[in-house]
């Protein structure tokens, strides 16, 4: 395990500086701010109703499924299990497991079943951390330690004994594999799997597998035949912990959940499998763990890890959510006076929980205390000698490129169709939030106008380029004013950000891109002109600021209607190198690029022009005619005075 811990008094400077914040920060905040690290301080402050916190929900779940790949969420193909081993114990039974998580990509684990005893049982599935054995681990657990103030005991974990002692309690369990560990070792590497630009432009990362890996293993347990599916748990430690409370917040099928070690609001997780781009931005692990409410959820912690405040600063935040539906007596904390550890006190704690809610022992009551028992660990590799990994087990570039080719077919079986009404509406419903989220953008559901301040204009254009780009913008100002509009200039920073600064300290995981605050703030100067009382405000984007604008104009169209012209600039829209260079927000691929937001500027007229031989609209064209709405693409670029005239004559 590689993990950070603070010292007391480093924790209470951090405690005293925590950012409550529902949202990402205002453009303007991020100007005096820096950017926010898995060390900053966030706690997210509940809202004050259940209607409120159940809004937030919705969109920080799509948040998570959109940041790990999974919204819209991919085809579930057959899992084709296969089980390469079998051992047994007086009272339990292990076989190893293979499922084909995804085609060609195998999840590899051990299924602890009960012995001698009669079905449906419960299942729990159960992710591993960063143990250097993983699922495997099997450290001798150490005296049990004295309570505060003594020092905190030594930290161990004994994740073989998960799986024998629910099993002998009754309960199935499926441990598997983090990407890279063990059985999944010869096909993906761990740290290195999707960790680049590219991948992350459709979402592609190791965080997103593995989510991916957990609903999965949730879909196996469901289709054992004495599993109860109406009683699946969770559970693991560290980054096994993270992969419970993500799981948890996306798949109702999680009925009751313990993430150990884990849920902290002053470090938030550190490995790339733990930090997809755009996870958390305006968000935290504190409020990802509230989105399992009101399912029973149990935080186990230390006094000697980043969880060493969660009864007095996680846990109580969490709490207020839970109470939010009456049910605070679904949820409790359990701390222990050990460094980072999954060790007999916190698994024991685990089983009781578990216990109470799915076995529906009453409170206080039942035998959880671990039993020894022999067991060979090395016989529990699902891959050996006589079961080596399948020939069609596909390597980390062939994984991305077939996760990446199936990402875009998702994406063509949702463009409009032609004499499809129906199809606007999925489209939309699925791509609005997914470019929003990419873009990290705030937008309101409806802008109000009020009295106009217009001084006689009736109609508003927005003109935005980009400062030290020359004074391209000044003639197109003149000739939207000699044609009476009223004009507002809105000049923005140049995107200077070298392309590495964007992976690097997990930068996107936490802050919204350059990219992302540049729409904002035309979405922002949108939303002002409409307040000033104009109905509808038209938007023209010179230079770079072209694709900027309308990247905004999809984002907002339903607040701000209008039409736009949007300068191309040459843009090759089918490189990956050319958003990475030029237009990078983590997802924009994923979400459709400027093609959706082209098609969700609809019903508005768009005039794409200087786009050159490369940029091919031609799914924004089958758009624009099927709905009958006005589209110019011109390969060179307009004038002024053209730019001017088509506006007029909308």
């Amino acid at each position: 395990m590689t993990r950070r811990t603070a010292s007391n008094a480093a924790a209470a400077s951090l405690l005293a500086a925590f950012s409550f914040m529902l949202v990402a920060p205002s453009v303007a905040q991020k100007a005096t701010m820096p950017p926010r690290t898995l060390d900053t301080p966030h706690l997210f402050s509940p809202p004050a109703s259940r209607v409120q916190w159940e809004a937030r929900a919705a969109a920080l779940r799509r948040q998570i499924l959109f940041s790990a790949g999974l919204w819209p969420m991919p085809e579930k193909t057959p899992l084709r299990p296969r089980v390469t081993g079998r051992l047994e114990g007086p009272d339990f039974i292990v076989e190893n497991v293979a499922i084909e998580a995804y085609p060609g990509f195998f999840l590899c684990g051990n299924l602890y079943q009960p012995k001698n005893r009669k079905g449906p049982f419960p299942a729990i599935v159960n992710p591993h951390g960063h143990w250097e054995n993983g699922r495997l681990e099997r450290q001798e657990d150490v005296p049990r330690a004295a309570p505060p103030p003594a020092p905190p005991g030594e930290g161990r974990g004994n994740l073989v004994a998960i799986g024998v002692n629910l099993a002998r309690q009754g309960f199935v369990v499926f441990a598997y594999d983090m990407v890279g560990y063990n059985d999944t070792s010869p096909q993906l590497p761990h740290r290195g799997f999707a960790a680049g630009l590219e991948p992350w432009l459709s979402n592609v990362s190791v965080l997103g597998l593995q989510l991916w890996n957990s609903l999965r293993a949730v879909d196996y347990v469901e289709s054992l035949p004495d599993v109860d599916k109406k009683r699946i748990g969770a559970t693991g430690a560290s980054g096994g912990g993270t992969q419970v409370f993500l799981l948890a917040a996306v798949d109702e099928r999680i009925k009751v959940s313990v993430p150990v070690n884990m849920v902290s609001a002053h470090m938030q997780v550190g490995c790339l499998c733990e930090n997809a781009p755009g996870l958390r931005v305006g968000t935290d692990n504190v409020e990802i763990a509230a989105l399992a409410a009101p399912r029973p959820q149990l935080l186990v912690a230390a006094t000697g890890d980043w969880t060493k405040d969660n009864p007095r600063i996680e846990w109580p935040a969490l709490k207020r959510v839970y109470d939010l539906y009456g049910a605070g007596e679904r949820t409790a904390v359990r701390q222990f006076n050990y460094q980072h550890n999954y060790n007999v006190e916190s698994r024991e704690a685990m089983y009781e929980w578990f216990g109470r809610w799915l076995q529906k022992r009453p409170e206080g009551e039942g035998d959880y205390a671990e039993k020894p028992f022999d067991l060979d660990v090395a016989a529990l590799r699902v891959w050996n000698a006589q079961n080596p990994p399948p020939k069609d087990a596909r390597d980390a570039a062939a994984l991305i490129a077939a996760l990446r080719a199936d990402h875009e077919k998702q994406l063509a079986a949702l463009w409009p169709k032609d004499r499809d009404p129906a199809s606007a509406k999925r489209f939309r419903d699925a791509l609005l939030p997914a470019l929003r989220h990419s873009l990290a953008v705030q937008v309101p559901d409806k802008v109000k106008a009020e009295a106009s301040s217009s001084g006689g204009a009736k109609r508003a254009a927005l003109l935005v380029s980009v400062a030290g780009a020359g004074a391209a913008d000044a003639p197109v100002r003149d000739a939207l004013a000699a044609r009476g509009f009223h004009v507002e200039a809105l000049t923005l920073p140049p995107i200077d950000v070298a392309p590495p600064a964007l992976r690097d300290n997990f930068f996107t995981t936490y802050n919204r891109t350059p990219l992302g605050d540049r729409v904002q703030e035309i979405v922002d100067a949108l939303g002002a002109l409409k307040r000033q009382g104009y109905a509808r405000v038209e938007l023209v984007g010179v230079g770079p600021a072209g694709l900027w604008a309308l990247l905004a104009r999809g984002v907002s169209a339903d607040a701000v209607p209008g039409s736009t012209v949007a300068d191309v600039d040459g843009f090759d829209g089918n490189e990956d190198r050319a958003f990475v260079e030029r237009l990078y927000a983590p997802g924009l691929r994923r979400a459709g690029d400027v093609r959706s937001a082209a098609l969700l500027a609809l019903p508005n007229a768009l005039c794409l022009h200087n786009a050159g031989t490369t940029f091919r609209p031609k799914v924004i064209a089958a758009g624009y005619r099927a709905r009958k709405v006005p589209l110019r693409v011109e390969p060179s670029p307009l004038s002024a005075e053209a730019i001017a005239d088509w506006l007029s004559g909308r």
